[in-house]
């Protein structure tokens, strides 16, 4: 055995043993927050494992790896429903005691996984009204994965039946500590048109409309295009292009029943596994369309899983911001999350093959997602298939299960998660800017009619990687989230403003915090339908401006609408409004060419202690770059620490009794910088001052309190 694997064998004793002990009602009752730590108790480090796939041959040489590389939790069987159900009613589990059991006696536990991402064969030749329908009219078939419709009561009965068979059976294993809800909702199909959705779907209308079809027609508009509806039996799922455009305020509605669907349906398993053995732990792993997760389905677990691929990002040089976004983006929907899978070599399907990660990449990778709220991580997989459609899909181990440089990686890594683990519990990420996305209602809002403009979400992605790139302390919140120790909140292009965010907003702003609002922000209602008021809406008493003229530029080369922006004219892209002022309120930026030259582009209005800008424009591409450094002097902002070399990513996670730096070099090449005093969890050492960092080096200092 080489010297490195006694070494991590021994560092493996540093994990405390894996507790989970919060209350499921307590959990259910927190109010989901990006300044919310995970309820995860111990830290888990571990693989997505599967002896389903013949990996139990191996198991025990398999286990000791593990364990020298520092591992402590396995997940499994998401996909074996057809193993421990083979005959409809007769349950052999006898492949995953055994595993679990050897597994266990090596101290690495388990959290299993409801198999309803891929039912078995039997069932869908039973019963195949169980198969979704695409909108089309389509049927999917058997030979893949996601193929039955979660709204299918049939289904939603079979799924109950095998969760409560394998909850039964598992209620007092001690190596079982958790469970995932079945595998990546909506990752490859979302929408669905099959009989079962057709009736779901009155259930879902009469609910929210409690019963009250003249409530529909008036939230819908349906006097338009003759769109009446005298019962709830006779209204349609949208689909497009049958034969033209949709109405948005129907559609909208339709994504909104797609997410209270899959809610029910993992509700149903919720319930089943908390009934039957309360100490355990429940995730789902995301994140993918049309599920609310701040909603039910996230109120329903103890923690969100969040699965991080960043090599879905071909350019290395963009791929560090990328994964910035959308672990910030994950951790505002609840808070703090786990990762039950994380990329660990190159992962392909038919079309498409990664960049296997270079040396210190993966190892770089994990630090930024514990950096930007991971509390846990499991990495995908253990060993790479050598059948079916992931079999390109690697993992620690290539195919013939030979350790190399990736398990090598793995194993130093964990000897360090060892020390930096357990500090990660109970803190959470701290920002200075926040950028506004991951609302469902304003995301799919404007799938619903986009004139092809971008997101709100690519919008505030856009902006994110301006604010990461110039070093500051930037992450993701959602209107409806707490604003404390913000100093800038910026809400990219949300058309639908809740009111009940405008109080909160206003008081944020009087208590001195910078509100920055993009164009088009307050212009529907939550039905999805436009506003008859001034624009913006009921933002236009806290902004000070009314929207007098828009547009959309669709060739803005041809007619260039520039904007003044810190002494320069700035092109703008995808949408002007021209803006006049109401009394206490200035304009901040005047167009600057064509028939808008001179009028307002941007307003100003001092609230308080704090100030609301309303630009009239998209806050991307050059306008996106041209404004972050106004906005930094106008909130005030400082880099996290002062003189950072470029290239290098300083995250500052925090609670109570302890503030811990997260240094990332995302360079090859070495860097050095002046850090706070402290301790170096990765390498065990102090450090004081300054810090040489190797290409793709990573450091996470506890910081000396007073």
């Amino acid at each position: 055995m080489k010297k490195r694997t006694l070494i991590a064998l021994a560092l493996i004793a540093l994990f405390p043993p894996l507790v989970f002990g919060a209350t499921p009602e307590a959990d259910s009752s927190r109010a989901p927050s990006h300044l919310r730590p995970s309820n995860i108790e111990s830290f888990m480090w571990g693989v997505a494992y599967y002896p389903d796939h013949g990996e139990i041959l191996t198991l025990d040489l398999d286990a000791d790896r593990m364990k020298a590389a520092g591992m402590n939790t396995v997940r499994m069987a998401e996909f074996a429903w057809d193993l421990m159900e083979p005959q409809e009613g007769k349950f052999d589990f006898s492949l995953f005691d055994e595993t679990i059991a050897r597994l266990g006696a090596k101290g690495i536990r388990s959290i299993l996984c409801t198999p309803t991402a891929a039912p078995p064969r039997w069932l869908t030749v039973k019963h195949p009204e169980i198969l979704r329908v695409d909108s089309q009219g389509v049927v999917m078939s058997h030979g893949s994965r996601q193929h039955a419709s979660t709204c299918n009561e049939v289904f939603r009965e079979y799924s109950r039946r095998i969760t409560r068979a394998m909850a039964e059976h598992y209620r007092d294993n001690p190596h079982v500590i958790g469970w995932q809800t079945d595998n990546e909702f909506h990752c490859h199909f979302s929408q669905d048109y099959s009989s079962g959705a057709e009736k779901q779907w009155v259930v879902f209308l009469k609910e929210k409309f409690r019963d009250d079809i003249g409530a529909l027609n008036r939230a819908w508009g349906t006097a338009f295009w003759a769109q009446s509806y005298t019962k709830f039996e006779d209204v349609p799922l949208p689909a497009a292009k049958r034969p033209t455009h949709l109405n948005p305020a129907h559609h909208l509605d339709y994504f909104r029943f797609l997410s209270w669907s899959v809610a029910r349906f993992q509700r149903d398993q919720v319930e089943i596994l908390r009934a039957t053995q309360p100490k355990w732990w429940i995730t789902h792993n995301g994140l993918f369309d049309y599920i609310d997760y701040r909603g039910q389905f996230g109120q329903d677990l103890d923690t969100l899983g969040y699965d991080v691929y960043p090599n879905f990002t071909y350019d290395d040089k963009l791929r560090a911001s990328h994964q910035a976004w959308a672990l910030d983006a994950a951790r505002a929907w609840t808070g703090n999350f786990w990762i039950p899978e994380h990329q660990s070599g190159p992962g392909g399907q038919t079309d498409y093959m990664h960049d296997n990660p270079e040396p210190g990449e993966l190892r770089r990778m994990l630090y930024s997602s514990l950096a930007h709220g991971a509390d846990s991580v499991l990495l995908f997989r253990w060993r790479t298939a050598r059948f079916g459609a992931e079999e390109y899909w690697c993992g620690v181990l290539d195919h013939d299960n030979v350790p190399r440089r990736r398990y090598e990686e793995v194993a130093k890594t964990g000897a360090e998660l060892s020390r930096v683990g357990p500090a990660l519990l109970g803190t959470h990420v701290a920002i200075d800017v926040g950028i506004a996305a991951t609302d469902f209602n304003n995301t799919h809002a404007h799938e619903t009619l986009s004139f092809k403009t971008p997101s709100t979400d690519l919008v505030a992605a856009d902006l994110h990687r301006n604010f990461w790139n110039a070093g500051y302390s930037v992450g993701v919140v959602h209107p409806g989230d707490v604003l404390d120790g913000l100093k800038l909140y910026v809400v990219p292009n949300f058309t639908l403003i809740d009111p009940a965010w405008v109080p909160k907003l206003e008081a944020w702003v009087r208590a001195g915090g910078v509100l920055v609002l993009g164009a088009r922000s307050g212009t529907k209602d939550m039905d999805n339908n436009v506003v008859t008021d001034l624009l913006p809406g009921v933002l236009r008493p806290l902004v000070g401006a009314t929207v007098v003229e828009y547009g959309r530029q669709n060739i803005p080369d041809a007619r260039p609408l520039e904007m003044e922006i810190g002494g320069k004219s700035v092109l703008s892209r995808e949408w002007y409004e021209q803006l006049e002022p109401d009394a206490g309120a200035e304009i901040w930026s005047r167009w600057t060419t064509r028939h808008q030259a001179g009028s307002g582009a941007a307003t100003i209005r001092k609230v308080g202690k704090g100030s609301v800008l309303y630009v009239g424009t998209y806050l991307n591409g050059a306008v996106g770059k041209a404004i972050v450094p106004e906005l930094v002097r106008l909130a005030q902002l400082a880099p996290l620490l002062p003189g950072v070399p470029q290239g290098v990513e300083i995250v500052r996670r925090e609670s109570k009794d302890k503030t811990l730096w997260f240094v990332i070099n995302q360079t090859d090449e070495s860097r050095l910088l002046k850090v706070p005093a402290g301790r170096d969890l990765v390498s065990g050492q102090d450090v004081a001052d300054e810090l040489k960092l190797p290409g793709r080096g990573v450091a996470v200092i506890q910081a000396k309190r007073p």
